[in-house]
């Protein structure tokens, strides 16, 4: 039956808004090429980029009543404040026979996210994760304890930019 999937399709699409701002109007073509319409759905939360289109109609969503968006739509992620940007990183103790610190220093947004990856002298990657850097400003652990003596290279990206610095294990 079309107005049981109809209305399934209209929960879904509600539940899977729930975390979005926005105003949704809904029409199908129906196969006796009627149309069925529903009247506006406020959904709270934060504004989303959402066009779906099938074969039977398309759906609109428009955010806080700025028009309705369309396919080039593209939801831009928050900007960190680049104006006053300067980094610095230091790992220590270098050499170490166990674990050692990763920690920065300077003028950046602590509300971002940096990518930490260790990698050894042969490419094996033995860490690869994402850490906040207020945790990088305080001071970020990484566990050498069980890796093998040598020389590896421990790379933080931030803001499309790379930063590497060399650790050894003794």
């Amino acid at each position: 039956m079309p107005i049981k999937k109809l209305t399934y399709i209209i929960v879904f699409l509600v539940l899977a808004c729930v975390s979005g701002k926005a105003q949704m109007s809904i029409s199908f073509l129906s196969t006796n090429s009627g149309i069925i319409s529903t009247p506006s759905v406020n959904i709270s939360g934060s504004s989303k980029c959402l066009v779906i289109g099938g074969s039977a109609a398309t759906l609109n969503i428009a955010n806080n009543g700025t028009g309705a968006f369309d396919p080039t739509c593209q939801e831009k992620p928050p900007v960190a404040d680049t104006t006053r940007f300067s980094l610095s990183l230091t790992v220590y103790p270098n050499p170490t026979r166990g674990s050692t610190m990763l920690k920065a220093a300077g003028e950046f947004d602590q509300s971002l996210s940096c990518l930490v990856k260790v990698i050894a002298i042969d490419g094996k990657v033995m860490l690869g994760q994402m850490v906040p850097m207020n945790k990088v400003k305080a001071g970020y652990m990484i566990d050498a304890s069980h890796w093998a003596q040598g020389t590896y290279t421990v790379v933080v990206e931030l803001m499309n930019k790379r930063y590497t610095l060399r650790l050894i294990k003794i």
